[in-house]
């Protein structure tokens, strides 16, 4: 018989966070430009979204995480997407990485979630390719790891970080994750990007060989292993794994896009059109057709995504996990929304002029951060498409290079 574990830690509450989150939206808008010259969130930030239960969303709900649904952390991520694009990613990324957390045992995992702490717990990089990972080699007791791991959003906020290594020279099959604390592992402040520069994505390494104890080392075997057991037991995460991650953060596309149309329409009554006979631009008929296919596109896009985010809490709630082929379309709906969202917002961009391009205009970083966001290989409107297209067509498919969370051999 299953046994339900229950805990007496206050979770917080989807209506609470956004709430928090619209009032603090005024102020994640202010420093946008602040964030993106320090290649980092500003720590002031940090602090305000810690203290609106931010950090929580996805940590283990023994350890006081929110256990939200589907619906209700993509919702976090758009009125956060709206404040802020970078800093709804950094959140986004961070919370994916707490998945890991499930793959160790009580007593590694709850020092890490116990200790007083401002920010995300943790982050979790690497394991799509040997570029973004390290190695690992067995020694007694352990693991001696060595390597590189760049993109490490949320490095520079949380404790502890997921590092996926290579455990054989020549199969790529061999993976496996271990967790470090930040503090043993040096940063190197390489992140300096067009777009999401706020992210702090920066390369994290480490300074020659470093000793990882066999506790603090895992695979996906054990991870897919320990998950199903806690699930058994009413301990585990909601369902989904990555394809729920991922159709949660196209929140965070929308919330750009949600900002940017507000700031275009915002404008139209104020410019005029040079060279031309408009006093104001909210006058021509150009602008009309503009905001339209705009609006449209959005539209589709957060009806897609809508369906998506449904579809996850149907299977949730009948304690189901997707197939292989409901994960191809749900990665195939995260590429769609991404890639409406950014052609959305540049139609909007372009529409505005050259003096949209001044850095204290909201719209141009906001265009940049989003097209940034929909160039991830995860979203990959091409790449996606084609799977899709090869799924519909029956033909088979052959090994693709995939992040550690998919690996199951």
């Amino acid at each position: 018989m299953a046994t339900t574990v229950t805990t007496d830690i206050a979770r917080p509450q989807a209506q609470e966070i956004i709430a928090r989150l619209t009032e603090l939206r005024p102020w994640l808008r202010e420093h946008q430009a602040d964030a993106e010259q320090q290649h980092r969130i500003p720590q002031e930030s940090i602090e305000r979204l810690d203290a609106a239960g931010l950090f929580a969303l996805t940590s283990p709900r023994r350890y006081g995480g929110a256990d939200l649904t589907t619906r209700e952390l993509h919702d976090v991520y758009r009125v956060l997407g709206a404040g802020c694009g970078a800093t709804a990613w950094m959140v986004w990324a961070a919370a994916g990485g707490n998945l890991w957390s499930f793959s160790f045992a009580d007593d590694v995992m709850s020092p890490v979630y116990e200790m007083p702490w401002v920010g995300n717990r943790t982050f979790a990089v690497g394991g799509t390719s040997r570029r973004m990972s390290g190695t690992a080699r067995q020694v007694d007791g352990g693991w001696m790891i060595e390597g590189a791991w760049p993109f490490a959003t949320g490095s520079v906020h949380a404790s502890h970080g997921f590092l996926a290594v290579f455990l054989d020279e020549t199969d790529d099959s061999k993976v496996g994750m271990v967790l470090v604390p930040k503090s043993a592992l040096v940063a190197r402040d390489d992140w300096d990007a067009m777009g999401m520069a706020a992210t702090g994505s920066q390369t994290v390494a480490t300074d020659g060989e470093l000793f990882v104890p066999d506790e603090r080392f895992s695979t996906p075997q054990r991870l897919t292993a320990h998950l199903a057991v806690l699930t058994e037991e009413g301990r585990g995460p909601r369902r989904g794994g990555l394809a729920r991650s991922l159709v949660t953060g196209t929140g965070v596309a929308l919330g750009m896009a949600d900002h940017a149309m507000e700031v275009f329409l915002g404008g139209v009554g104020k410019r005029n059109i040079p060279y031309s006979s408009y006093a104001r631009q909210l006058d021509a008929p150009v602008t009309h057709l503009t905001v339209g296919r705009a609006h449209a596109q959005l539209h589709a896009a957060s009806l897609v995504a809508d369906a998506a985010v449904a579809e996850l809490d149907r299977l949730d709630a009948e304690g189901a996990d997707p197939s292989e082929r409901e994960i191809v379309q749900f990665h195939t709906d995260v590429a769609y929304v991404w890639d409406a969202c950014s052609v959305a917002v540049e139609t909007l961009f372009r529409a505005s002029g050259a003096s949209a391009i001044v850095k204290r205009q909201p719209l141009q970083l906001i265009a940049r951060n989003c097209r940034a966001g929909s160039l991830h290989a995860a979203h990959n409107i091409d790449t996606w498409m084609e799977n899709t297209g090869r799924a519909l067509c029956g033909v088979a498919a052959v090994p693709t290079s995939s992040s550690l969370l998919e690996r199951r051999s």
